[in-house]
């Protein structure tokens, strides 16, 4: 992909993330993924739009949160 080019088609999008075609599709019609539609028709996506999705929900390791734990014990006392 050029650097130029900053938005991506539907199936770039879906490749990009990971994701089968019929699922990116299904993540687009419940409106889970921003995009862009300027005719109304062809869906276009910004890659950091899509950053953001990959990484919206973060799940901490068995480590972090036994460290947090360790914290929260010596906060206590």
């Amino acid at each position: 992909m050029s650097e130029k080019k900053k938005l991506l088609s539907t199936k770039e999008a879906a490749e990009y993330c990971g994701f089968k075609l019929s699922y990116f599709r299904k993540l687009m019609m419940r409106r889970t993924i921003p995009m862009y539609k300027p005719t109304g028709k062809l869906c276009f996506f910004k890659q950091e739009d899509l950053d953001a999705f990959l990484t919206g929900v973060r799940i901490s390791s068995q480590d972090e949160i036994e460290e947090e734990a360790n914290r929260y014990i010596i906060s206590r006392k």
